[in-house]
Parts: C-alpha cells; structure tokens; sequence
C-alpha cells in the first residue's frame, strides 16, 4: 500500500536537551523520498533534534510524527519498535570492534526480531551490496578504513528497510574523497525511495549536492530557500 503520508512532521515542537529548552516552535514535514540537510553551528540543536527524532530525548511540547509513531505519545517500551521503522547512522560508526561485519549487521536483525536464518543472511549480503561491500562480511572492522566502516553503519541502518535515515554528522571524520564516496550510497539509497536527514558542518557537500536545506540558528530551525 503505498501512503502519501508525510515520512516526519514537527509541528509547534520543543526540542530539550534536560531542563534546557534548545530549539523552540520547530514546525517542518520530510516526505518519502525526501533529501534535507541539517546545519546549524555546534551546540545550535541539531544533534538533539536528531535524538528527539529517534526518542532518546523526549519531546515535551508540540506535535510529531516520524515513520507513522507519534512522537509526543510514545512510551519508552515503544522506542525500539520505532528504531525498527527508521535508520540511524552515527559521526563515531559505534560498530563492536570484537565482531566481524556479518556478526555486527546479525546483532542488529536479532535485537530486532528476525529469527530466519536465511532470510537473515539474503537481508545482510543486499544492505552490504547495496553500499558496495560485498566481499566484507568475514571482515573485522580494524580491517577497513574509516569510510568502509562508516559504508558498514549505512549497511546496518539500512537493515530494516526504514522509511527515514537520520544520519548525524556521517562524514565528520572522513577526507573528502571518502566523503564523496558516502555521499553517493546516501544518494542511491534515497533514490531508492528512503528519505534522509544528514545534519553536516561540510559546506562543501551542500554545494556539490544540493538539496533542502534546514538550519538550526538562535533556537530555532528555519528552512533556507534555494
């Protein structure tokens, strides 16, 4: 069935990081297929609205939506069923060093309910595929360079199939070559239909890759028009 539901709506939301009110009044919708970056200065709010997108801060006030959940009515036994629905690819790759890249992709499809062994390994060897690793999965991840990791965490945010990837700060700690190279699987992937949200400091990309522009400036998130 397909669904011309927007993939995320804000609407009037607060965004907190503890007591501290970071970005106030966001109001802003991402449909399906949609390529928005976010930018903003550090410590401006866009990795707490990246968190508040994927519950680990709660939103307080104001309306959301990401990937049919309810942002403001979600119970913290729910948040695992929503990371199902959307991807999540961070700056520091977060990938268990003592695990192959097979066993680090399997860890993440038994935490989130597969249990079909071939299914499983079909599901792996298309995301690793997709981001142009095919021949990795015996590999540890000491092995690969920082952009053949970073490849990997796109692999494994890929796993479920989700509606949204919200990728925070995904080329940070790669050069500019391999930055380019993360780019076009980002591309791919949402040509393939997945929207993104990448928060980003690199300009350079927004000028070599245009698309919507959203950014986090004295508390609040203004859309830029191109």
């Amino acid at each position: 069935m397909f669904s011309s539901e927007p993939v995320l709506t804000l609407d009037h939301a607060d965004i907190y990081q503890g007591q501290k009110l970071v970005l106030g009044d966001v109001s802003f919708q991402i449909d399906k297929g949609d390529f928005v970056y976010l930018i903003g200065r550090t410590g401006s709010g866009k990795s707490s609205l990246l968190k508040t997108l994927y519950a680990d801060l709660w939103l307080q006030n104001g309306k959301g939506h990401i990937a049919g959940v309810a942002l403001d009515k979600i119970k913290p036994r729910d948040v695992p069923f929503l990371r199902r629905k959307i991807g999540i690819v961070f700056q520091d790759f977060q990938l268990f060093f003592d695990r192959n890249v097979e066993e680090n992709l399997k860890f993440v499809l038994k935490a989130t309910g597969w249990t079909d062994k071939n299914k499983m390994n079909t599901r792996m060897a298309d995301v690793l595929m997709q981001v142009g690793l095919g021949t990795a999965q015996k590999k540890m991840p000491h092995q690969l360079s920082g952009g053949e990791q970073q490849r990997v965490v796109i692999a494994r945010a890929m796993l479920n199939e989700p509606l949204i990837l919200l990728a925070d700060e995904p080329t940070g700690n790669l050069d500019p070559a391999v930055s380019d190279q993360i780019m076009k699987v980002f591309q791919a992937i949402n040509n393939a239909g997945t929207a993104i949200l990448m928060a980003t400091h690199n300009y350079d990309l927004l000028n070599k890759y245009p698309a919507r522009v959203l950014r986090c400036q004295d508390g609040q998130v203004v859309e830029l028009k191109g």
